[in-house]
C-alpha cells in the first residue's frame, strides 16, 4: 500500500462533521481542551484539534504500545508502492483485513453506521476496524514487534482522539515526533525498488566466503546510522572513504549544513532494509511485578501502623511547638530557615522530614496564619484534632496528602532565579504532583496484596503509562517516602488504607485514560452520563470513615503497662494504650520504637510535664498507676528534684520582662553570651526584661540549664499546652498554595450535547456562507490560514496596526506559526510576519 499525505486541517473538520454525536462527545470527553471555551464550528474544532499544543497534550495520555503506533504512522507514511521492506510482506495486511472483517460482522447495525444526529451520547471504543485502518495496521505490526489486534486497537484509539484520520495522521502528528521519528531520516530523493535496497545490518556485517557487497569502512559508517541519528557531518578535512560505494548504490545522500560542510544522509526506507523492517530495537513490553518482593499481610499492618502513629505524633509536637513559637514568614515567602531549623530540632528529625510534616499538617488544614499574617500557627481545628483518637486523626492527614500539589521534598533547593524555595512556600506547588500522586497509589493499587514496588519500577511502570509525561528526578522516590512516612504503605506495599486511596486516585486520573482502557463497554458513557467520573467515587466524609476503619484494624491492641527500671528507663511491651502514650509524651524521651517502646526520665522531660500543668505527686501517681511494681526511688527523686528547680526563673510577655527572685542569678543571666540575642536588660533588682518574644526566651534559657515558667500579668503561672493558650485566638486553617489551584471542570451530559449541537449548527452556517464567510474569530481565522497554506489560495487579510489603523492585504500564507503567521503579499511582493491577535478577519480572495 501507499500511505496518502498527512490528513489537513480542512480533512479533518470533515471527519469530525461526519462522526456521530456520541463520537464528537466522547472526543471532547478524551480531549477536555477542546471543550473549553468551546468550538463555534467543526473546523474550529479541527483547527484547535490540530494545534501542536492540544496534540502534544493528546500524546501525554498515551501508553507506550499507542505512541509506538502513533510515531509508526508518521514513520512509515508515504512507504513504497509494494509496503515490503527487507522480507516484510502482505501477510499482516492480509491478516488485518481478517480482523476488521470480524469487527464489521461484529459491530454490524451498530454506531458507525447509523445517522449523525439523536444518538445517545457515549464512547466508540467498540467500533469495528476501517479498511483503511485495517491495512495500516497490517503495515504497522509488521514493523512494530506488536500484534496486528493491538495495533488495530491503538488506531482506534488514535482515531477517536483525532490524531490518525482515515489511516493519516493530522499534519501536527509529524512534528510532535520530530524530523527523525525512530530514529529515520527523511525519504530518499529518488525512489528505490525492493531489488536496490540493501540486505538486513547483521547480513552485511558477517564475514563473507565471497566478495563482500559493500567495503568494510561502509559497514561501519551504516552501522553508526542506520539506529540513529540517520545524519553526519564531516568535519573539515576529514574524509569518509565508505561514503562513496554507499552513495553510487543510493544507501546514502549527500548534502551540505549551513555552514558549508558536508553532511551524509541515510534514507529511511534504505534504514528500514538495515532494520530488517524493525522500528524499534527492543521488544514493548511492560514492566513485569513478578520480580517484586511480596511482603505478608501482618508485616504490612505492623510497619504501617507504626508509621501511621508516628506521623500523628509528629505533627502534634509540630502543633505544640508552633504553640509556644510559630513559623515566621520569609520575605518572600515561606517558613525561615530558622523557624524550620528549630522545629526540625525540637521534633528531632532532618530539615527535610521536618518539612515534610510542616506540610502534611498544612494540607490537614492544621495551620494557619495570625492576625498580621507574618507567622504559621495551630489553626482552630488543631485543638479539636488534638483530643481525637489515632485513627481519626490520621484519617484527614493521609487523605489531605493523596490530593495534595506539594512538593515538600524540593524545601531547600532554588528555583530557575536561584531563590530558595521554602516550606509552605507557593514555590513548591505544583500541578503535576497531584496527578503523580494518584498515578502512584493507582499503580500501587493494582498490583497484587503485598507486592513491594521499588522506585525503579515505578518510574518504569509510570513511564510506560505515559512515556511523554516527564517525571522531575526524585519525585517518585520521594511520594513512596511520603507513602511510607503516613503509614499509607508499609515494607513498601499498599496498605488496605492505602487501596481505599488508590480507588479514589484512579477515578480521579483524566478522563482519557478511561476512555483509553474502555474497549469492552461503553466506558465513555458512563462518564458523560453524570459528568463526573467513569465510577462513583467515595465523597471526603465516607473515605475518612473507611480510612478510620482500615487503619483501627491494622493497630495492635494497645499496652496500658510500664515496667519502670532503677537507671530511669522503662519499657512498654508493645503499643502504649492513648492515654498512657501521652503521658510518656510529656514526661520523658523515646530511646527506641519498634515492638516495644523504650523510654527514659531525664530533668528535661519532667520539666516538660511540669510546664503544662502537672505536680509532682501528680507524675509520681500517673506513672504509678501503670506500673505493676513500685516505682524505683531514682524516679521518685528526679521528679522531686525537677520540682523544686521549677519556677525559679519567671518569663512575663512584655515582649518578654523575666523576674529573678535571686540577684546573682539575673546578673549571670545578664553575662551569659549565650543570651545575647535575647536583649536582656535590667530594669529594676531582678527584674530583667527581653527583646525576643516570650516563647524563644523560654527556649533559650532552657538550653542553659535553666527551669523558667510563664506568669500572667498578674503573677500567676500559665501552665498547659500552648496549643490550649491560643484557642481562643487560633486562626482559620490556610492552606499554602491553594490560591494557586485551577481544577479544569468536565462537561456532564446535558452539557456536551449542548456543544455538539452549536458545532452542528456553526459547521452549517459556515458551509451556508461558502467561500464568502468572512473568519472573525481567532480560531476560524487560524483554519481558513491553514487550510490556504495547504492550497496555496490567495486570502483578503484585514489587519490592524501598531497605530490602531486597519490595513488590508492581498495575501499568501507561507508558514502557521505558534502566536504568528508568515505571509507573501501578492501586491507589494514583501514577506511580513503577523502575530494572530493583529488580524482582524481573514476571507477568500
Amino acid at each position: 500500500m501507499r500511505m496518502s499525505p498527512s490528513a489537513s486541517t480542512q480533512d479533518l473538520a470533515v471527519h469530525l462533521t461526519a462522526l456521530p454525536d456520541r463520537e464528537v462527545a466522547a472526543l471532547l470527553v478524551a480531549r477536555p481542551d477542546l471543550a473549553s471555551p468551546p468550538s463555534s464550528s467543526f473546523l474550529a474544532l479541527a483547527t484547535r484539534a490540530g494545534a501542536q499544543g492540544s496534540v502534544e497534550q493528546a500524546l501525554a495520555g498515551l501508553d507506550a504500545p499507542t505512541l509506538a503506533v502513533a510515531e509508526a504512522v508518521v514513520a512509515l507514511n508515504r512507504l513504497d508502492e509494494s509496503g515490503k521492506v527487507a522480507g516484510t510482506g502482505t501477510t499482516e495486511v492480509t491478516e488485518a483485513a481478517e480482523v476488521a472483517e470480524r469487527g464489521r460482522a461484529d459491530g454490524a447495525g451498530g454506531a458507525s453506521g447509523e445517522p449523525a444526529g439523536g444518538e445517545p451520547l457515549g464512547d466508540s471504543a467498540g467500533d469495528p476496524v476501517s479498511p483503511a485502518d485495517a491495512d495500516l495496521a497490517g503495515l504497522v505490526a509488521a514493523h512494530l514487534p506488536l500484534s496486528v489486534e493491538q495495533v488495530a486497537e491503538a488506531l482506534r484509539h488514535l482515531s477517536r482522539l483525532a490524531l490518525v484520520v482515515e489511516g493519516r495522521p493530522v499534519a501536527v502528528l509529524e512534528a510532535a515526533f520530530g524530523p527523525h521519528p525512530f530514529g529515520l531520516g527523511p525519504w530518499a530523493a529518488e525512489p528505490l525498488s525492493a531489488e536496490q535496497l540493501p540486505p538486513t545490518l547483521e547480513e552485511l556485517s558477517k564475514d563473507a566466503a565471497g566478495e563482500p557487497v559493500v567495503p568494510a569502512a561502509s559497514v561501519e559508517m551504516l552501522q553508526a546510522l542506520t539506529w540513529g541519528p540517520p545524519a553526519g557531518t564531516l568535519r573539515s578535512g576529514g574524509r569518509a572513504p565508505g561514503a562513496a560505494p554507499l552513495i553510487e548504490r543510493g544507501w546514502l545522500e549527500r548534502s551540505s549544513d549551513a555552514r558549508g560542510r558536508m553532511r551524509f544522509i541515510l534514507p529511511r526506507q534504505v534504514a528500514l532494509a538495515l532494520r530488517g523492517g524493525r522500528l524499534t530495537r527492543e521488544t514493548l513490553t511492560a514492566p513485569e511485578a513478578g520480580d517484586l518482593e511480596t511482603v505478608g499481610a501482618e508485616v504490612v499492618a505492623s510497619e504501617s501502623s507504626f508509621h501511621a502513629e508516628e506521623a500523628v505524633r509528629l505533627v502534634a509536637a509540630l502543633l505544640e511547638e508552633w504553640g509556644r513559637e510559630g513559623g515566621t514568614i520569609r520575605r518572600t515567602g515561606g517558613v525561615s530557615v530558622r523557624a524550620l531549623t528549630r522545629t526540625a530540632d525540637a521534633l528531632d528529625l532532618e530539615l527535610h522530614e521536618a518539612a515534610r510534616i510542616i506540610e502534611i499538617a498544612a494540607g490537614a488544614g492544621l495551620l494557619g496564619l495570625d492576625d498580621d499574617g507574618t507567622t504559621w500557627v495551630p489553626s482552630a481545628l488543631a485543638a479539636g484534632w488534638l483530643t481525637d483518637s489515632l485513627p481519626l486523626r490520621w484519617a484527614p492527614l493521609a487523605l489531605a496528602w493523596a490530593g495534595s500539589a506539594r512538593t515538600s521534598w524540593l524545601t531547600g533547593t532554588r528555583d530557575d532565579d536561584g531563590v530558595l524555595r521554602a516550606a509552605l512556600g507557593p514555590d513548591l506547588e505544583a500541578g503535576w504532583a497531584v496527578r503523580l500522586r494518584a498515578r502512584v497509589l493507582a499503580l500501587l493499587g493494582d498490583l497484587s496484596q503485598g507486592t513491594s514496588a521499588t522506585p525503579a519500577f515505578v518510574r518504569a511502570a509510570l513511564t510506560w503509562e505515559s512515556p511523554r509525561r516527564t517525571i522531575p528526578g526524585g519525585a517518585i522516590c520521594a511520594v513512596l517516602a511520603e507513602a511510607e512516612t503516613l503509614g499509607i504503605t508499609g515494607g513498601g506495599a499498599l496498605t488496605e488504607a492505602g487501596r481505599i486511596l488508590a480507588r479514589r486516585a484512579a477515578v480521579s486520573l483524566d478522563e482519557r485514560d478511561v476512555v483509553r482502557s474502555g474497549s469492552g463497554g461503553d466506558a465513555g458513557g458512563a462518564e458523560v452520563t453524570d459528568g463526573d467520573a467513569h465510577a462513583e467515587p467515595l465523597s471526603d466524609d465516607e473515605t475518612l470513615a473507611a480510612l478510620e476503619a482500615a487503619l483501627a484494624a491494622d493497630l495492635p491492641a494497645a499496652v496500658d503497662m510500664i515496667l519502670v527500671q532503677s537507671d530511669l528507663t522503662a519499657i512498654v511491651p508493645g503499643r502504649p494504650a492513648p492515654e498512657l502514650a501521652a503521658l510518656l509524651e510529656r514526661t520523658s524521651v523515646v530511646e527506641s520504637r519498634g515492638g516495644a517502646l523504650t523510654v527514659r526520665f531525664t530533668p528535661e522531660s519532667v520539666r516538660g510535664a511540669l510546664d503544662v500543668g502537672y505536680r509532682a505527686e501528680e507524675i509520681t501517681q500517673a506513672i504509678g498507676r501503670y506500673s505493676p511494681a513500685p516505682l524505683p526511688d531514682s524516679l521518685s527523686v528526679l521528679i522531686q528534684d525537677a520540682a523544686r528547680h521549677h519556677g525559679a526563673v519567671r518569663v512575663r510577655a512584655v515582649s518578654a520582662l523575666l523576674r529573678v527572685g535571686d540577684e546573682a542569678t539575673a546578673a549571670s543571666l545578664l553575662a551569659e553570651p549565650r543570651l545575647k540575642d535575647l536583649g536582656l536588660d535590667e530594669v529594676a533588682p531582678g527584674i530583667l526584661v527581653a527583646t525576643a518574644s516570650a516563647g524563644q526566651v523560654l527556649r533559650e534559657l532552657r538550653a542553659t540549664g535553666l527551669a523558667p515558667v510563664t506568669e500572667d500579668a498578674s503573677g500567676h503561672l500559665v501552665v498547659g499546652p500552648a496549643t490550649a493558650q491560643q484557642a481562643h485566638r487560633a486562626p482559620e486553617p490556610t492552606r499554602p498554595g491553594s490560591e494557586h489551584s485551577v481544577r479544569r471542570r468536565r462537561p456532564g451530559r446535558r452539557e456536551l450535547a449542548t456543544l455538539v449541537g452549536r458545532l452542528r449548527v456553526g459547521q452549517e452556517a459556515l458551509q451556508a456562507a461558502g467561500e464568502a464567510a468572512v473568519a472573525t474569530d481567532p480560531v476560524h481565522a487560524l483554519a481558513v490560514l491553514r487550510q490556504a497554506q495547504s492550497s496555496r489560495s490567495r486570502l483578503r487579510l484585514t489587519l490592524a496596526g501598531p497605530d490602531g489603523a486597519v490595513q488590508e492585504r492581498q495575501v499568501r500564507v507561507l508558514a502557521v506559526e505558534p502566536g504568528r503567521v508568515r505571509l507573501r503579499d501578492v501586491v507589494r511582493e514583501t514577506e511580513l510576519t503577523v502575530a494572530v491577535h493583529r488580524i482582524v478577519s481573514v476571507e477568500a480572495n
